[in-house]
């Protein structure tokens, strides 16, 4: 997501438009260098001047879908935002799911280790008495 991108693409497109110096234009903007010299200007024409003028049409149709996309790359990145959260907080989830499995793992084994040592005096006499009658 660059925010900062959206102002650079309507200065090129403003550039790109033939400024008639009769026409009537307003600064819409301008940046600075370190030294404080005018380094860019942009200029739109004045509100309400030309309203029925082609060029004028153009310009506010160009800054609606450039409002319009700077709005949509908004709502994408809330969106990438989101289902990042949701996707680190998955993660940690999953590592503690992982974490669990292993002890419960380790817990049966134990458990069956300890239940067949109980047995094996059992099933030692078993074996015993099955050699003896076979």
């Amino acid at each position: 997501y660059y925010p900062a991108a959206i102002p650079f693409i309507f200065i090129i497109l403003l550039l790109q438009t033939q400024i008639s110096p009769k026409e009537g234009w307003q600064v819409y903007s301008s940046a600075q260098d370190p030294d404080g010299r005018c380094i860019c200007t942009v200029v739109a024409p004045e509100q309400n001047l030309c309203s029925r003028d082609a060029k004028s049409r153009q310009l506010r149709q160009l800054l609606e879908k450039v409002q319009n996309m700077s709005q949509s790359i908004e709502v994408l990145n809330l969106r990438t935002q989101r289902d990042f959260q949701y996707v680190l907080k998955m993660e940690t989830q999953m590592k503690g799911l992982k974490a669990k499995f292993r002890q419960i793992e380790d817990d049966r084994k134990t458990l069956m280790t300890k239940h067949f040592q109980g047995r094996k005096p059992i099933i030692n006499q078993v074996v015993v008495l099955f050699i003896q009658y076979n």
